[in-house]
């Protein structure tokens, strides 16, 4: 297949993304060579000269490796192709999740959010203010000090890492009885005096390349600290779709996710159903607090939190529940 200069020095920098090690010029030509592109080592050799004086790549023993400043490149350059991206990372983390809600063990897919040290008492009374209020997945969370890991996400030196349950658990749980749950939308839900009322706000999961719920928390959208301590405001939801055959089982694993401490579910919609002011669907929808409100009020609070959303499967014994934490 022939293929234009942009498109060659796009795809060299794709191959060193989707790899955890150095390539030399050898093994990216025969990597791109699988994959259709016909290309020389030359060539090769010649555009990853050109992409180490950009920036993009740094070269150590003759071997490549992509910079930040290339990953920046690579995103815009893929952006379009990217839709739907987080979906597809819902759905690999639901497959390759371990839990088990019958015996509480295996991974569970993980938020994690990384703040400065000194600041992990007050982000704790937030997220334990907002668990108290029943606006998360579950009260429990794991903490991963400065330079140790968190899967595989290192936490750096002077900061700590705070990891919570993420909705996509209920994936996972609905997966093991047999039961699909496809990640329609990501909702803004608003409440009042501590009810929910009906959504504002929705994002489709395959429109975007990152995490609808995360959007919704840097767009300002969120007031979860407020729904917590008023009743009013707005939180994050998701909405999740499955055949409506298996309503009851849907049902039934929900209660004993209930009892078990994962208590995020707000409501189980039939088709042509319109709670909280759904429109009329073609399948039955499970509608659960997003996991990233235990997370929201950090960044609502001005304590500039790095957000990872979905990003790493966590063993379940890691986590405890909040109070044991304060």
């Amino acid at each position: 297949m022939m293929v234009e200069k942009g498109t060659i020095q796009i795809e060299i920098l794709r191959t060193l993304t989707d790899t955890d090690k150095s390539l030399s010029c050898r093994e990216v030509t025969k990597i791109l060579n699988r994959r259709g592109i016909n290309v020389s080592e030359k060539t090769i050799r010649k555009y990853v000269k050109n992409l180490t004086k950009k920036g993009y790549i740094k070269m150590s023993s003759s071997k490549a490796t992509i910079t930040e400043q290339g990953m920046e490149t690579l995103k815009r350059a893929t952006v379009f192709e990217r839709l739907g991206e987080f979906r597809e990372l819902v759905e690999y983390n639901m497959f390759n999740s371990t839990f088990n809600l019958y015996t509480l063990d295996g991974t569970v897919p993980t938020n994690l959010a990384i703040v400065d040290k000194v600041k992990i008492d007050e982000c704790l009374e937030l997220m334990k203010t907002v668990a108290d209020a029943g606006l998360t997945t579950s009260r429990l969370i794991t903490i991963v000090d400065e330079e140790e890991s968190l899967g595989i996400i290192e936490v750096p030196k002077g900061k700590v890492g705070i990891g919570t349950i993420s909705s996509t658990i209920y994936n996972v749980i609905m997966l093991n009885v047999g039961v699909v749950l496809g990640s329609e939308f990501a909702g803004l839900l608003q409440y009042k005096d501590s009810e929910p009322v009906g959504f504002t706000e929705m994002i489709n999961y395959s429109g975007t390349t990152i995490s609808p719920g995360l959007l919704f928390i840097r767009g300002g959208y969120t007031s979860v600290y407020e729904v917590a301590r008023t009743g009013n405001g707005y939180v994050v939801t998701a909405v999740k779709s499955f055949n409506e055959y298996a309503y009851e089982s849907v049902e039934r694993e929900i209660m004993l996710a209930n009892a078990r401490g994962i208590t995020g579910m707000l409501t189980i919609s039939s088709p042509m159903d319109n709670k909280l002011n759904l429109p009329a669907y073609k399948k039955a929808l499970l509608v659960v607090l997003a996991g990233v409100n235990h997370l929201a009020p950090l960044y609502e609070k001005g304590l500039n939190p790095e957000l990872k959303i979905n990003e790493v499967l966590v063993d379940f014994k890691e986590f405890k529940n909040i109070d044991k934490f304060i």
